[in-house]
């Protein structure tokens, strides 16, 4: 059992204050929202034509399509650390499942720039949102859990 599983399973779901929570939510937007766009700005340097697929037109839009999952992410793991006996198990199931819908529109979107690329790298921005997101907020949670 890895030491992060073992630490997740022995977890004494310690309460959060609220400002805590956005401490750690603001900290890992803005991580998520950075790599995000350093990500699609790298992609589209590399393959200019996925610029036109609308996902990946604009960086505001990236930048918000980042943040909303990040807010709902943290409440959803504060909501689950003061409901579950297992929190960070559900959170990271959760979370998983939430990606794999995530990704779907991004090859069905009905858009005349559509690409297997564009889509890809789309999809792939997820991954790096999600991966960045889920273990930070875990991250996160469990050093603030710990302090006396």
């Amino acid at each position: 059992m890895s030491n992060t599983q073992f630490t997740a399973n022995n977890q004494s779901n310690a309460q959060l204050e609220k400002k805590e929570w956005a401490k750690i939510g603001l900290v890992t937007a803005i991580v998520s929202i950075v790599a995000v766009l350093i990500v699609q700005a790298l992609a589209i340097a590399i393959w200019p034509e996925i610029a036109r697929f609308r996902p990946l037109d604009n960086y505001l839009r990236s930048a918000i399509f980042t943040l909303v999952p990040v807010v709902g992410a943290t409440g959803l793991l504060a909501w689950l650390v003061g409901r579950k006996t297992q929190p960070l198990q559900t959170f990271i199931k959760i979370s998983g499942l939430v990606l794999i819908l995530s990704i779907i529109p991004d090859y069905l979107l009905p858009d005349p720039n559509k690409t297997i690329l564009a889509s890809s790298v789309t999809a792939f921005l997820h991954v790096v949102a999600g991966a960045i997101t889920v273990s930070m907020l875990v991250i996160g949670y469990q050093r603030r859990a710990k302090r006396p």
